[in-house]
């Protein structure tokens, strides 16, 4: 009797551990990446890219990746891929803004930290704040546009881009722009109103956040959906008078 519960230990035990390597290793399989989107084969769920180092590459569409309705070939984009098991699938992509040169992203780790066992309740929070984050990041495609214009229009001096929109660098003043022209300060004024609402939508959320999710994981989840900053809490620019 002892000898069977002593294997039955054992056994637990040992599909703990095989549990938590499963964890460790789906998680490192994990990684960002940007490139330009060349086409995609929706029948076959396939969708190639130009990586920046110029090479071709082809990726399946994940089960949990819907469609790809907010990007079209040409657009520069960030994948999450995941890698392992004879396939590399793209479980999330997101268009990159504006049309600044294409930026190298590092390889980042997955939003579930490899180095421990996650309770549920905390994948939850990575999920909820997640989807919050993806709505705003939904809601900035709008101002995405009005920057185009205002990219295009207003000689506006290439900045440093990170993981975020380059627009947000109208409020920690990175941004050199032409406002000669009335129609350039009526951009400005445009992005600037729109982006606030933005700008709040993070604030509140990473407040939330902050109560069950560490830095790393606001900031990986925040890359993810090209929204990282650090300037949710900074004061709106001066309006510019058209």
């Amino acid at each position: 009797m002892k000898n069977r519960f002593a294997i039955a230990v054992s056994a637990c035990l040992l599909l703990a551990g095989v549990s938590r390597a499963a964890a460790q290793h789906s998680a490192a399989a994990r990684s960002y990446s940007n490139a330009e989107l060349i086409s995609v084969d929706s029948e076959r769920r396939v969708i190639m890219v130009k990586n920046p180092d110029g090479a071709n590459a082809a990726y399946l569409m994940d089960d949990s990746l819907a469609g790809l309705s907010n990007v079209k070939p040409g657009d520069r984009v960030i994948l999450n891929v995941r890698r392992g098991g004879g396939a590399q699938r793209v479980s999330t992509i997101a268009r990159v803004a504006g049309t600044y040169a294409l930026v190298v992203v590092p390889r980042t780790p997955s939003l579930a930290r490899p180095s421990t066992f996650e309770a549920p309740s905390e994948v939850s929070r990575q999920a909820a704040f997640g989807r919050q984050v993806g709505r705003l990041s939904d809601d900035a495609r709008a101002i995405d546009d009005l920057w185009s214009s205002f990219w295009n229009d207003c000689k506006v001096e290439p900045v440093a881009v990170g993981f975020g929109r380059v627009w947000f660098g109208l409020w920690d003043d990175r941004i050199r722009a032409d406002y000669s022209t009335g129609q350039c300060r009526d951009l400005f004024n445009q992005i600037v109103a729109a982006g606030e609402l933005i700008k709040q939508g993070m604030a509140a959320a990473e407040d939330e956040a902050r109560q069950g999710l560490t830095a790393v994981d606001i900031r990986n989840i925040r890359r993810a959906y090209v929204m990282d900053w650090e300037g949710w809490r900074l004061p709106p620019p001066s309006r510019r008078e058209p």
